[in-house]
């Protein structure tokens, strides 16, 4: 049993009977990123951000949120950047605590409506531990973006930084301990800006209300990269306009059709400069043919747990760890 769902076990029965209110909702955004800033980012490859931002229309509580991410690899390659002043334990953000670093607001970060809303010190997310389910046999530690090159201290198999074939993964539980109530209004949760032509499905799901419900980070994209399974939304790998999975000519079309027209991303804005122009088109080109394929058909878990529990997870983490090592 995975340690963030023994620790729910004990309101599995009233989450899972329960519906959440569905007063939060979650969207993924493409962000613009200025030409200079992503050649300083990207050194030629390309370079693109998106949100994930939650909606809240009375003052729901974000207790916690967890995520799975993984970058698709050959023939596809990239990596989540990290700001030269990332957090590279927490994944908090230094644009949140008011670091006026032009690169900053292009990095790879959680938050929470709250701090968000407030760049409190005293409404810092918690970071506990990886989601529910493993990147790798046995971890319970934290994978974020580090910005220096090296190993994961905690996982061998897991490379660390700035360049190719490193900040790939990311697995992460994050929240208020506090279970304080957020402010109404749309927020950015998390930011992932990827250096490179690749894509991923993001996995994961957020609690609300009193009970924890567990709710879903919903499907986006299109049917071709959709599956039954709850939890997945699609970063798309660069060059796939229409979200479908594949760099086709159906992207290509959509660019056709727009070109040096103002639009935003479902038009052919790829790079959020507000035209559709040739380095739109030069993203379909540079990316033909490519695809992701279909989401991972793992399940998520089913329970969030308690905001008090928060504060405790570290301990169940040593916890579970000694157990294993025992074994």
């Amino acid at each position: 049993m995975r340690w963030v769902h023994a620790l729910g076990a004990a309101v599995a029965a009233t989450a899972m009977a329960s519906s959440a209110h569905a007063v939060l909702s979650l969207s993924l955004v493409p962000v613009g990123v200025p030409s200079g800033i992503a050649n300083t980012i990207g050194s030629g490859q390309a370079v693109r951000t998106f949100d994930l931002r939650v909606t809240n229309t009375a003052a729901e509580k974000f207790n916690v949120a967890n995520l799975q991410v993984t970058l698709a690899g050959a023939p596809l390659s990239g990596y989540f950047y990290a700001s030269p002043n990332h957090d590279n334990t927490s994944a908090k953000s230094p644009m949140v605590t008011g670091n006026s670093n032009t690169l900053d607001p292009y990095d790879t970060y959680v938050s929470t409506p709250r701090f968000e809303s407030t760049h409190s010190a005293a409404d810092l997310p918690d970071v506990t531990g990886s989601a529910d389910w493993p990147v790798s046999p046995a971890t319970i530690h934290a994978k974020v973006p580090a910005n220096t090159i090296g190993v994961d201290p905690f996982d061998a198999s897991n490379l660390r930084g700035n360049a190719a074939g490193r900040n790939q993964t990311l697995n992460i539980v994050w929240g208020d301990h506090n279970g304080n109530s957020g402010p109404t209004g749309t927020f950015t949760v998390a930011r992932f800006t990827v250096v490179g032509n690749t894509g991923a499905f993001i996995r994961g799901y957020f609690g609300e209300t009193i009970n924890n419900n567990p709710q879903f980070f919903p499907k986006n994209g299109v049917p071709a990269v959709a599956t039954a399974s709850q939890g997945t939304m699609y970063l798309p790998i660069e060059g796939d306009v229409d979200q479908n999975g594949l760099v086709d000519q159906l992207d290509l079309n959509v660019i056709s059709d727009n070109f040096v027209t103002a639009g935003g991303y479902a038009q052919g804005d790829l790079n959020g400069d507000g035209i559709i122009d040739q380095l739109d088109l030069n993203q379909v080109s540079d990316s033909f043919v490519n695809g992701i394929g279909s989401p991972p058909a793992a399940s998520l878990g089913s329970v969030v747990p308690e905001p008090a529990v928060l504060s405790l997870l570290g301990l169940a983490s040593i916890g579970m760890l000694g157990r294993r090592s025992r074994r």
